[in-house]
């Protein structure tokens, strides 16, 4: 099943909790919720979108602050990270949201195992001090300095119970400095991700603007960079579970524009 969906609260709804009923009027079928710059919801707010969201059946995931580097050299940014996470599990539960997406750490001129390692630690740690029934989604990102190729993702998420990739189609692009050029570019993604376990999966997409292999800002999808046409065909050809959440400037215009592409 293919669900497509916004990056925020869409643009003409008059309130968070209307978002849901919006979203299913404009054919879709899924919200990522952004605390990217703060937790803005307490719990029972949170429940009270769930509540609205499982009504017109809706998908919810959310993105985590920023400010998070489970590999920082400063144990105090580690310490705060993770306590920032654990809160925001903790409203993910009451919001029933399936995935909360974080963007995990740079390498912080560390090697690239020993940051893995690192990574992987600090995130089995909170997985334990946690009851959380969010999946934590490691996010594949769009930097050199940033922890997160697909392989690397990967790899963490088969060793680590609890967490789960969450495939940025437009980072791949960027860090891959434009190699997402063809249906098969998108079908080796969507397998290799199978071949890891994960035949559910959380994405991101986006048009991107890249250099040198490093994203420098998101695009509207019609840039073709890259060309989400290739995607939506590959995605009609195989039996995907997948979950589409749209980062573009206009996430509610692309997001609809996608689905046309994949109808």
């Amino acid at each position: 099943m293919l669900k497509i969906g916004t990056a925020g609260i869409p643009y003409g709804c008059k309130s968070t909790n209307d978002a849901p009923k919006f979203l299913a009027e404009q054919g879709l079928g899924a919200i990522e919720i952004e605390f990217v710059r703060s937790i803005y919801m307490d719990g029972k707010q949170a429940m009270e979108f769930s509540v609205e969201a499982k009504k017109y059946d809706i998908s919810v995931s959310v993105h985590a602050p920023y400010f998070i580097n489970l590999n920082s050299q400063n144990p105090a940014v580690i310490e705060k990270s993770k306590a920032i996470l654990l809160k925001c599990l903790e409203i993910c539960d009451c919001m029933g949201a399936t995935v909360c997406v974080v963007h995990v750490a740079y390498y912080s001129q560390k090697s690239k195992q020993e940051t893995f390692e690192n990574v992987k630690r600090e995130i089995e740690e909170i997985l334990f001090r946690t009851k959380s029934k969010t999946l934590f989604g490691v996010e594949v990102m769009g930097k050199q300095s940033q922890f997160g190729d697909l392989e690397e993702v990967l790899k963490l998420c088969s060793l680590v119970k609890g967490t789960t990739p969450v495939v940025d189609f437009a980072h791949i692009h960027a860090r891959g400095d434009g190699c997402l050029r063809t249906k098969e570019d998108f079908a080796e993604i969507i397998e290799l991700s199978g071949k890891y376990g994960f035949d559910r999966m959380h994405c991101h997409y986006s048009g991107i603007l890249y250099k040198d292999g490093n994203e420098k800002k998101h695009l509207p999808i019609e840039s073709s960079q890259p060309d989400y046409k290739l995607l939506a065909e590959v995605l009609k050809e195989k039996d995907c579970d997948l979950t589409l959440i749209c980062e573009a400037p206009d996430p509610l215009g692309d997001a609809v524009l996608f689905k046309k592409y994949y109808l």
